[in-house]
Formats: structure tokens, sequence, C-alpha cells
């Protein structure tokens, strides 16, 4: 895993190098800023990537690569491919050339694997760095549309390195996001778990977990109808985004289930949390086709790591502490939140009986 991302801090190396080398050789004004501030967009990604090492490094970044010698193989090949395209000397390189070769970059650049790796720079930093990778794409697709010689050519690499953009992007959301409700699919929130409690520990914060079921979803399914039941789970899977915090995640657990990753939550802030959502869900309002209003509301339990630092910490243990929680919501009564229960760790094998 660690050649992996030494690969791709290579590959925004070269790409930064090589935006240098352009802004130099450049005679137009406004094309050499385009490429001096894509340089300056490297260096940063070429930060995200030391980052990551220097998290992995620390243990604070799942593995999440099933076939690394594969991966390392596919990353390496992307990489001669792009030191093949770079020229020894950008002197003798048109302008239009090198917007060319720019888009070459770019394009290898939008390999699906490096969208999946970055969404592991720092826990819940994936919004961030897509968007900056969309304006850094932008502008070399803009450069490409006004300075371009060929009219032609411009239009089909522009629409190359949109279509590319978009494929990695529907592909990232394939392999993690639920189609029904948008939100992390079970996948995507375990790899988003256990990067959250890697930095937990490495940090010693506490970290909040909640489960949340949907109260009498079978009767709404069988009452209603399948369609009305996706209508359901796709409106309270809206309202639990619109109500937790901007630093929360909240993902499809199954079937009728979800959950929300807190970070820095405490028993008394997850428990907050975990009303203000039942609140929420039950001041939702949702018709059926002939305007029968259907009631909706959630149980939800909770749990939280106030160790996770420990050897033996393990997420599906706090998932199964929320569960608990869950279960005595359940049969306390509907429509409410149980009490947040502390994820204690197991002694070690070697510790008990000591």
């Amino acid at each position: 895993m660690r050649t992996i991302l030494e690969l791709c801090v290579a590959m925004d190396e070269l790409a930064h190098d090589s935006y240098v080398a352009m802004a130099e050789s450049c005679d137009d004004p406004d094309l050499k800023a385009i490429f001096e501030r894509m340089s300056r967009d490297e260096s940063d990604h070429v930060m995200w990537w030391k980052d990551l090492i220097a998290a992995w490094d620390q243990g604070l970044v799942p593995d999440v690569v099933n076939d690394t010698d594969g991966l390392e193989r596919h990353v390496h090949n992307l990489f001669t491919e792009m030191q093949k395209t770079t020229p020894a000397d950008y002197q003798a390189v048109s302008n239009a050339t090198m917007l060319e070769i720019s888009a070459r970059f770019e394009f290898l650049l939008l390999d699906p694997i490096f969208g999946e790796l970055l969404d592991l720079t720092e826990p819940g930093g994936a919004k961030k760095h897509r968007e900056s990778y969309a304006r850094h794409l932008e502008r070399i697709v803009g450069a490409i549309d006004m300075f371009h010689g060929s009219e032609d050519m411009a239009r089909f690499l522009s629409r190359v390195l949109r279509r590319g953009w978009r494929d990695n992007l529907a592909l990232a959301a394939f392999a993690t996001r639920d189609p029904l409700s948008g939100l992390y699919n079970r996948k995507g929130l375990m790899t988003q778990l256990d990067h959250w409690m890697s930095w937990a520990g490495r940090y010693d914060r506490p970290l909040g977990t909640l489960l949340v079921d949907v109260d009498d979803f079978k009767a709404i399914n069988d009452t209603y109808g399948q369609a009305l039941g996706d209508a359901v789970l796709r409106a309270i899977a809206d309202t639990l985004s619109s109500t937790i915090r901007g630093s929360d995640l909240v993902a499809r657990y199954g079937g009728d289930e979800f959950a929300v990753v807190a970070p820095e939550s405490d028993a008394i802030e997850l428990a907050a949390l975990a009303a203000r959502l039942v609140a929420a869900v039950g001041e939702t309002s949702l018709s059926d086709w002939d305007g029968t209003e259907i009631p909706l509301g959630i149980s939800v339990g909770g749990a939280v790591a106030t160790n996770p630092g420990a050897a033996n910490a393990r997420t599906d243990g706090l998932l199964a502490t929320a569960d608990r929680s869950l279960y005595m919501a359940k049969h306390a009564g509907k429509g409410q939140a149980g009490e947040i229960l502390a994820y204690h760790t197991e002694e070690p094998e070697d510790d008990k009986g000591a």
C-alpha cells in the first residue's frame, strides 16, 4: 500500500514539474498564468498524498485494497505512460501541444483508484478534495476551450476530461453509495468507520455511533406497497442528513436501518443528537397517492467508544454495542432513543485471569 501511495506522489510531482516547465516556456501570458496555477494545485495534491503516507505509517488509514500487487502494477503503468507523455524540453513545444499533454496528464490522473484513495486522506474529507480537484480540472478544460488552436480538438479534449470526471464520480458512487437513498452503503460506512476509529484512537477522542431503525416499516410496506416504502426510506434518509451535524456521517446500514457516525461525541452529545433525529423524523410529513398521511417514526440506539485507541478496539464491537442500545429502545416503546452505552473493549486473552 505504501508503494502505491509513493507512486501517487511521483505522478503528481511529475505533473507539478511539467506545469512549471510549461509556464516558463509559454509565450501567452494568460495561458502562462493558468499553468502556474495548475502547478500550485499539483503542489497541494502532492501534500495530500504525503499526508496520507504519514497517516498510513501511524496506522490511521484502513487498508481498502484487496489486490495490492495488481493495483501497484496498474498505478505503475499509469506513471510510466505519464512519463512517456512528458517531453525532455518544453521550449520547442507549442502552446496547443502543451495543452494536449496537460489533457493526457489529467486523464491519467482521473483513474478511479485515485479518487478512492483520496477519500482516505482524512475522515470526512472526501467532499473537500473532490470539489478541489473539480476546480483544478475545470481550469485546464477552460484553457483548452480558450487557447487550443484546433476547435474540433479542443471540443474533443474537453469532452474526454469532463466525461472522465463524471465516470470517476459514478464509479466511486457505485462502489460506496446506496442507489435508493444516495447515502453511503454498508461498505462505505465500514470504511469510514474504520478510518474514524483509527483517528479517534490516535488523538484520544471519543467516537459515537447511532443505529436507526424505521418503526413499523414492514407494516408500511404491506399496507401501502413497496413504492411507498421506498419513498419512506428516502424521506427518512433526507431528514437524517439534514439533522446531523456537519462533521457527522449518515449511511444506510441495510434494509430499514441507518447508521450515524458522530466523531468527537461523548454520551451526552450523542444522546442529544439521537433525540433530535427522533423528533425530526416524527415531524416529517409524507402522504400516500390519495393524500393519506403516513406516520413516520424511528427508534435509535447508540454507543460511544471512550478508548478507541485500545489495541483490541473494533468497529464491529462498537456497532454491536449500539445494536444492544437499539434493541432496548424498541422494546421500551417505539419512537424513542435508547440509553447511550459505553463500548468497552474486552481484555486481551493473555491478560484474562491475571
